[in-house]
């Protein structure tokens, strides 16, 4: 993985970046799934199919299978991993509403 891009994945799940997951660039999101293990190809498909941080939150089973993930255990596997961040990204943007501090 070239450094760049794992300089972004550090960030991003070091929780360092300043964007929401939304406004998460392809290349943004790329590094997210390059950091997941053994998922390199999967920021290669994220970037093939130009998937932002909006479109990343939204992807579902059915989508994964068109654009190619397979086998369904690693669809599952990125499921999870993706229903962690969606309720990371709804928890800080919470607490951001009630003036909370993200723990």
């Amino acid at each position: 993985m070239d450094s760049q891009v794992q300089d972004g994945a550090e960030a991003l799940l070091g929780g360092c970046a300043t964007a929401t997951v939304r406004q998460w660039t392809v290349e943004e999101v790329g590094a997210w799934l390059a950091a997941r293990s053994g998922a390199e190809e999967l920021a290669e498909l994220a970037h093939e199919h130009h998937v932002s941080g909006r479109v990343l939150l939204r992807l579902t089973d059915r989508t994964l299978r068109r654009m190619g993930v397979v086998p369904r255990s690693r669809r599952r596997e990125l499921l999870r991993q993706l229903l962690q961040l969606r309720l990371q990204h709804e928890l800080k943007e919470l607490l951001s509403i009630v003036g909370g501090e993200h723990p």
